[in-house]
C-alpha cells in the first residue's frame, strides 16, 4: 500500500533518493526506484494469523471430541444401556418370585390345604381332645403316624401345583403360632429351610434364599396360610426348586447381549457380602451395573458383551466429516477474506491519495487510514502544495470514527477480595467486601462482558436488605457507563427477574440479594442469554474486573412493573379446585408483597406471617434450610388449623414446606410428591436432584417410569443439566425446585408453591395424606461444619484420597458420596459458606449411626484439629 501511495504522489518521496540496484530485491521484498520498501505483506500475514487462530481451536476442538468428549459420551451410554439391562432382568426375576408367591397363597387357599387343619390339628388341640374323654369331640383324633402320612399324602396333591419344585412341606403352627421344631428339623434340609419357616411362622420376611445341598443349589421360600374361618388355625408351606429354575429368566431369547449375574447377599461375621449364585453369557465386568430384585436379598449384575459394546460406540462417533468440511469452508472463507480485503484496501488507498491532493472531505470505510490521511496532508501542507486545513482534515476523522466505543483503561485499583467470588454469584459482606469501589467494578465488568456477547439492555433488581438500594444505585450508574441500558424492575423476589429475562425484550440481568444469608451480606446474581453466570465464568468476570479494562458508553435506564405479568403468567398456568388455607412465611424478605398476593390471585385464603419487608430480619433468619427458623411457621399452621404453610428464603428461590399436623417436609420428600404427577403424565421424564437427597427419590423415579440424574449441588448446576437433559423437574436439597414442566425451568419457590397447592386440591388430599405412602427413611438434615473458605477444597482433597470404604459404593461427583446396602453419607465442600456441609441416611437410627461413625472417624484421621459436628 506504502507503494501504490509514493507512485500516486512522488512528492511525497525524499528528494535525491537513490535508485535501488537491480538484482536488489530479496525473497519477500520489493524495492522502487526511489527506496520504498514492501516487506512482505502485511494483509497474507494477518489473514494466515486469522486462519491460524480459527485452526488451532478446531484441531483442539477434535482432540477434545476424539480423546476427551466421545469416550465419556461412550461411557455414559454404555453405563445407562447396562443399568436398562440389569433393571430389566431383575424386574423379570422379581416378578417370577412374586408369581410363585402368588402360586403358593393359591395352592395354600386350596381345599387340600384346608383339609390338612382338620386331619392334623396342633398338638395342643389334640391334646385338649384326648382330654376330655372323647365327649363333644368334632372328629376322631387320629394318632401321630396316620397324620404323618396324611399330611405326606396331602405334600404330594399340593406339589402338582408346581411341577418343577424339588419339595413342598406343609407345617402347621401350635397355639403359640409357633412350629415345633424341637428335638429335630422335621424333615428340613438344614438351617436355612428352618429360619425360613421360623420367619414365616413369626410374621418376619421370609425372603427367598438360594444354598447349597448336598452339592446341588437349591431355592427356597415360605409362605404363610390360615383357615378361612379359622384364622388361628395356620400353617406354613415351604417350596423348594432348583435354582436354575432362575437362570433361563437371566438368558433373554436370542443372541446374548453380555453376562448376566444373579447375586445373593449374605451376612458373615458382622459383614454385609454378596456372593454370586447363577451366571449367563460373556461380557466385560469394566462397565457392570447392578439392580436390585424386588422383595428380596438378590441383585442383578450385568456386563455388556464386546458385540453390544462395538455396537454402542458406533452410536457415539462424532461426525468427522461435518467437521473437516467446515474446515474447508473456513480455509476458502479465509482466502476470498484475502483477496476482496487486498482490493478493498487499494481502493480505500486511492481515495486517501485523491482526497489528500483535492482537500476533499472524506468518508472512509476503513477507520484505521485516518491517521494516514491526515499526515498526507500535513506533510503536503509543510511542501507548499496548498494552505493548511486543518479544520478539512479534522472533519474526515470525525466523520469516520463515528459512534464506536472503545476499550478504556481505567486508573490502577487496589485487589479485590478473593473470598467474595463464589461458585455462581458474588456473595460478601456488604460494608465491609462489597464497598461502593468493588461493587463499580464488578458491575463495570459485567457491563462490559454483555456487551461482548451483544446483551445490550439488562433488566435490574433487589431484594429488601438495608444494603441493597446502595449497592443497586452503583450497580446501575457502572452499567449505564459501559454503554448497556437498564430495566429497573425495583424490590422483587428473584424469581421475578428470572421470569423477566425469559421475556423478548431482554434475556440478560442483576439481582442484588444475599439470598439466605445473614442480614450483613449481600452480592450479585447474574443472568446472560437467560443462563446464570456460573464456574469458570465468574473467574471470568473477576479476572475483567479485577484489570479494570471496561467499555464506555453512555446507556439509558427505564423502570418497569413485571410483577403484574408474572402473577398473571402464573394464575394462568395453575387452576386450584378447592381453596387451601395455607400460612406464608416471608421472613421479612423480597417475598412479603408478592407471595400471599400471588396465592390469594389462585384462590387460596393465606395467613401472612412475617409479610412486611425488613433488612435486619427481626424474627427469623433468612435460612429457610435452617429447621430451627421454621419453628414460629409450625405454630402458626398448628395454631390455625391450616392446609399447609410455606417460608421462603431472603430472594425467594428457596422453598420450606410444613404439612397441616405441623410435620417439616424436607425438599428430597418434597419432591417426591412433585415426581409422582409430573413423571406420571409424562413418561420417560428427567429428574435432576443434587448429591444431598435420598436415594428413595431415585428409586421412587425409577418406579413411575422416569429417569433419576444426579448432579452437582447449586441452582446453577442444576439449571444447566436440566437444560442439557431437557428434565422437567429439578430439585436441591436446599430447597430450590425447578419446573420444566409448563414453566421455564428456573429455581421459583412462589411457582413451586402454586404446583403443591394444585396437587393437593385436585386429589382433595392433606398434604399429610399424600406422603403417607412415600418411602420413608432415617435421615439428618444438612449439618455444616465449619471450616475457612480458603482451606475447604484442600481439606477435601485430602478427605477424598484417604477415604477407605470397603463395602460402599463412592462417587465422587461433588464431594464424596458412599451408598452403602443400607444407607448413605455424603460429605462435600459449601458453594456457599466457609464450610463443609455432611448428610446421612439409613434404614435405622443404629445404621444411620454407624455410617456417621465411619466418615467421622476418617475425617478426624485426615483434619484432627476439626471440630467434627456431626
Amino acid at each position: 500500500m506504502i507503494k501504490l501511495l509514493k507512485e500516486n504522489n512522488p512528492k511525497l518521496l525524499a528528494p535525491g533518493a537513490p535508485a535501488a540496484p537491480k538484482g536488489a530485491q530479496a525473497a519477500g521484498e520489493e524495492r522502487d526506484a526511489r527506496g520504498v520498501r514492501a516487506h512482505g505483506n502485511a494483509l497474507r500475514r494477518a489473514a494466515l494469523t486469522g486462519l491460524l487462530a480459527f485452526l488451532a481451536p478446531a484441531i483442539i476442538g477434535a482432540l477434545y471430541l476424539l480423546l476427551i468428549r466421545e469416550p465419556a459420551q461412550r461411557g455414559a451410554l454404555i453405563q445407562r444401556t447396562a443399568s436398562a439391562y440389569a433393571t430389566q432382568q431383575a424386574a423379570l426375576v422379581g416378578a417370577v418370585v412374586a408369581m410363585l408367591k402368588d402360586r403358593v397363597q393359591a395352592a395354600a387357599a386350596s381345599r387340600l390345604t384346608q383339609q390338612a387343619f382338620v386331619l392334623a390339628p396342633p398338638p395342643s388341640l389334640a391334646a385338649a381332645r384326648a382330654g376330655d374323654g372323647g365327649q363333644g369331640a368334632a372328629a376322631p383324633i387320629p394318632d401321630r403316624s396316620t397324620r404323618n402320612l396324611e399330611i405326606k399324602a396331602l405334600e404330594t396333591a399340593l406339589k402338582e401345583f408346581f411341577p418343577d419344585a424339588l419339595s413342598l412341606r406343609l407345617l402347621r403352627l401350635d397355639a403359640m403360632g409357633t412350629v415345633e421344631l424341637s428335638g429335630g428339623r422335621r424333615g428340613l434340609r438344614n438351617h436355612i429351610e428352618v429360619d425360613l419357616v421360623r420367619r414365616a411362622s413369626s410374621g418376619e420376611p421370609a425372603q427367598p434364599e438360594v444354598y447349597q445341598h448336598e452339592g446341588q443349589r437349591l431355592a427356597s421360600l415360605a409362605q404363610m396360610t390360615a383357615r378361612p374361618r379359622s384364622p388361628q388355625d395356620q400353617a406354613v408351606v415351604l417350596l423348594t426348586l432348583p435354582a436354575e429354575r432362575f437362570a433361563s429368566i437371566l438368558a433373554p431369547p436370542g443372541e446374548s447381549p453380555g453376562r448376566f449375574t444373579l447375586r445373593q447377599r449374605v451376612y458373615v461375621e458382622g459383614v454385609d457380602r454378596e456372593i454370586d449364585l447363577l451366571s449367563r453369557g460373556d461380557g466385560d465386568s469394566e462397565f457392570a451395573a447392578f439392580a436390585d430384585v424386588p422383595d428380596t436379598n438378590w441383585r442383578v449384575a450385568f456386563s455388556p458383551s464386546s458385540a453390544l459394546l462395538a455396537e454402542l460406540s458406533t452410536r457415539t462417533r462424532p461426525n468427522y466429516d461435518v467437521l473437516g468440511v467446515l474446515l474447508i469452508a473456513a480455509f476458502i472463507g479465509f482466502a476470498l477474506s484475502l483477496l476482496c480485503g487486498g482490493k478493498a484496501l487499494s481502493r480505500e488507498a486511492e481515495r486517501v491519495i485523491r482526497g489528500a491532493q483535492h482537500r476533499a472531505v472524506l468518508k472512509l470505510d476503513v477507520p484505521e487510514l485516518i491517521p494516514l490521511a491526515r499526515e498526507m496532508r500535513r506533510l503536503l501542507d509543510r511542501r507548499g502544495d496548498g494552505p493548511a486545513k486543518a479544520a478539512a482534515s479534522a472533519g474526515p476523522a470525525k466523520a469516520a470514527q463515528g459512534p464506536a466505543q472503545a476499550p478504556a483503561q481505567a486508573p490502577a485499583a487496589s485487589e479485590l477480595p478473593a473470598a467474595i467470588f463464589r461458585a455462581y454469584d458474588i456473595r460478601g459482606i456488604a460494608d465491609e467486601q462489597l464497598d461502593d469501589e468493588t461493587v463499580f467494578r464488578i458491575a463495570s465488568a459485567i457491563g462490559t462482558m454483555a456487551g461482548e456477547m451483544g446483551e445490550q439492555t439488562l433488566a435490574l433488581a433487589y431484594d429488601g436488605r438495608n444494603s441493597s438500594l446502595r449497592i443497586k444505585a452503583v450497580v446501575e450508574k457502572a452499567l449505564t457507563q459501559s454503554g448497556r441500558d437498564v430495566v429497573d424492575i425495583g424490590l422483587v423476589p428473584i424469581p421475578v427477574l428470572y421470569y423477566a429475562t425469559q421475556q423478548d425484550s431482554m434475556s440478560s440481568g442483576v439481582m442484588v440479594t444475599g439470598s439466605h444469608n445473614p442480614a450483613a451480606h449481600n452480592g450479585l446474581k447474574i443472568v446472560f442469554k437467560g443462563r446464570t453466570l456460573a464456574e469458570g465464568r465468574i473467574d471470568t468476570l473477576r479476572d475483567m474486573a479485577q484489570s479494570a479494562r471496561f467499555s464506555k458508553g453512555r446507556g439509558g435506564v427505564v423502570k418497569r412493573d413485571v410483577v403484574g405479568d408474572y402473577v398473571d403468567e402464573i394464575a394462568g398456568d395453575i387452576a386450584i379446585a378447592v381453596s387451601l388455607k395455607i400460612v406464608v412465611d416471608a421472613g421479612h424478605g423480597a417475598t412479603a408483597r408478592v407471595a400471599p398476593a400471588l396465592l390469594e390471585e389462585l384462590g387460596c385464603d393465606v395467613i401472612p406471617l412475617n409479610c412486611t419487608v425488613d433488612g435486619d430480619f427481626p424474627n427469623r433468619s433468612p435460612d429457610t434450610g435452617d429447621e430451627a427458623n421454621l419453628k414460629g411457621l409450625v405454630e402458626q399452621v398448628l395454631a390455625n388449623d391450616a392446609d399447609l404453610g410455606v417460608a421462603y428464603d431472603g430472594d425467594g428461590d428457596r422453598l420450606a414446606v410444613v404439612t397441616g399436623r405441623g410435620h417439616l417436609l424436607r425438599t428430597d420428600t418434597l419432591m417426591m410428591v412433585f415426581a409422582r404427577d409430573v413423571v406420571s403424565r409424562n413418561p420417560g421424564a428427567d429428574v435432576v436432584y443434587d448429591v444431598k437427597c435420598s436415594r428413595n427419590l431415585a428409586q421412587l423415579v425409577t418406579g413411575l417410569g422416569g429417569r433419576p440424574v444426579l448432579c452437582k449441588t447449586g441452582h446453577a448446576p442444576i439449571k444447566a443439566k436440566m437444560l442439557e437433559t431437557g428434565a422437567l423437574l429439578g430439585g436441591e436439597f436446599s430447597g430450590h425446585i425447578f419446573f420444566g414442566e409448563r414453566w421455564f425451568g428456573f429455581d421459583d419457590g412462589l411457582y413451586a408453591t402454586g404446583r403443591l397447592a394444585e396437587i393437593l386440591s385436585s386429589q382433595d388430599l392433606s398434604l399429610d395424606d399424600a406422603i403417607a405412602d412415600l418411602p420413608r427413611a432415617v435421615s439428618t438434615a444438612e449439618i455444616l461444619v465449619p471450616v475457612p473458605d480458603e482451606e475447604k477444597f484442600a481439606l477435601m482433597e485430602r478427605f477424598i484420597a484417604g477415604a477407605n470404604f470397603p463395602n460402599g459404593k463412592c462417587n465422587k461427583l461433588d464431594g464424596l458420596r458412599v451408598d452403602f446396602s443400607d444407607g448413605w453419607g455424603l460429605l462435600r465442600a459449601s458453594n456457599t459458606g466457609p464450610a463443609l456441609t455432611a448428610r446421612f441416611e439409613a434404614g435405622n437410627e443404629r445404621q444411620l449411626d454407624r455410617i456417621r461413625g465411619l466418615f467421622r472417624e476418617q475425617l478426624a484421621s485426615v483434619a484432627p484439629e476439626l471440630s467434627i459436628t456431626f
